[in-house]
C-alpha cells in the first residue's frame, strides 16, 4: 500500500471535520477511520505530527458532540496515542453498525410511507367507482406532488387513470414520467392507448414514434400505427406498417386483414401482353402513392 502524505491525512480530519456539520454520521467515521489508519501505515514526524494530533483532537471533539455518538458514548469516544490500531478498529465496528441500524431505520420508514401511498391509490380507485372523479382527480395530484421521491410514481398514476378511462387525466402524468425516464415502456404503452381512447390520431402516431426512438420497434407498435393510419385513411402507411408486423410475426392475423384491406387501394394489376403488371392508383394522393421504410 503507498505511503500518504501529512497532507493527505490532515484532508482526511478536514472531512470529517466537515460532515459533522451536516451530521453525516457515515462519512465522518469513514473519514476519520481513513485518518487513523494512514497515521499507523505511513507514520508522520516532527512539527507534522503535532499539526495532524491538534487537528485530530478538535475532530474528536466535534464527533463526540454529534446526537447519537453523545447518547452512545456519553463520556465520548476516546483516543490515545499509540492505540491508533484499536481506535480504528473501534471506528470501523460503529461504523458498521450504525449504517446497519440506519438502514432498518430508511426501509422501517420506506415500507410505512409505501403503505400510505397503497392506501391513497386504494381511496382514489373507490372514488372513481363512486364517480366522483373530481375528489379523485385532486387526490392523484396530491398523491403526485407528496410522493414525487418515489420512482415512476407519475407512471402509475397514468397507468391507474388509463386504465379507468380518464384519458386526458391521464396523459399529463404520463407526459410528465417520459420526460424523466424516456425508456418507460409502461408509460409509452399508457400515452399511446390514452390518446387511441381520445382519438388523437396524430398524437397517437407521434407518441408511436417515440416509443420506437426509445423502446425500440415492435410488431405490436406497428400494429397500432396501422390501425391510426387507417382511420386517417392513408392506405400506404397502413400497409407499410401491417406488413413491418406480419414480418416480425407471420402468424399475426390482424395485420394480415389490414394488408388484404389496404393491397386493393394501392395496387391495380393490369392485363397487358407483358403478362400483366402492378401499378398504383391513379386516384390516390402522393403520400399513398409512396412507400416509406418505418424500420428506424
Amino acid at each position: 500500500m503507498p505511503k500518504v502524505t501529512a497532507k493527505e491525512i490532515r484532508e482526511d480530519i478536514a472531512r470529517a471535520r466537515a460532515y459533522t456539520k451536516k451530521s453525516d454520521y457515515l462519512k465522518t467515521l469513514s473519514c476519520l477511520a481513513n485518518a487513523i489508519r494512514n497515521m499507523v501505515t505511513s507514520p508522520v514526524f516532527g512539527a507534522e505530527k503535532f499539526e495532524i494530533h491538534a487537528h485530530l483532537d478538535e475532530a474528536l471533539r466535534d464527533l463526540n458532540k454529534m446526537k447519537m455518538i453523545n447518547r452512545l458514548f456519553p463520556q465520548g469516544l476516546k483516543y490515545q496515542k499509540g492505540k491508533e490500531k484499536a481506535f480504528y478498529q473501534t471506528l470501523m465496528r460503529l461504523h458498521k453498525k450504525l449504517g446497519e441500524a440506519m438502514e432498518k431505520a430508511r426501509v422501517t420508514k420506506l415500507r410505512k410511507r409505501l403503505a400510505v401511498l397503497d392506501d391513497n391509490m386504494i381511496k382514489a380507485a373507490t372514488l372513481i367507482k363512486d364517480d366522483n372523479k373530481l375528489e379523485a382527480r385532486k387526490l392523484y395530484r396530491k398523491i403526485s406532488e407528496y410522493f414525487q421521491d418515489i420512482e415512476g410514481i407519475d407512471s402509475d398514476i397514468g397507468n391507474r387513470l388509463t386504465t379507468f378511462g380518464m384519458f386526458s387525466e391521464a396523459v399529463e402524468y404520463l407526459t410528465k414520467a417520459l420526460s424523466e425516464s424516456p425508456n418507460d415502456v409502461r408509460a409509452h404503452n399508457a400515452l399511446i392507448l390514452s390518446y387511441e381512447g381520445m382519438e388523437e390520431i396524430d398524437k397517437g402516431l407521434a407518441a408511436i414514434q417515440d416509443a420506437m426512438r426509445y423502446v425500440g420497434a415492435s410488431e405490436s407498435l406497428y400494429l397500432r400505427m396501422a390501425k391510426l393510419f387507417l382511420k386517417k385513411r392513408q392506405w400506404s402507411e397502413v400497409y407499410n406498417n401491417a406488413k413491418a408486423a406480419l414480418d416480425r410475426n407471420p402468424l399475426n392475423n390482424e395485420a394480415k386483414k389490414l394488408i388484404k384491406q389496404a393491397e386493393p387501394r394501392i395496387f391495380t394489376t393490369s392485363g397487358s401482353s407483358n403478362g400483366g403488371s402492378t401499378a398504383p392508383q391513379k386516384n390516390g394522393t402522393n403520400s399513398e402513392k409512396k412507400m416509406h421504410d418505418l424500420n428506424f
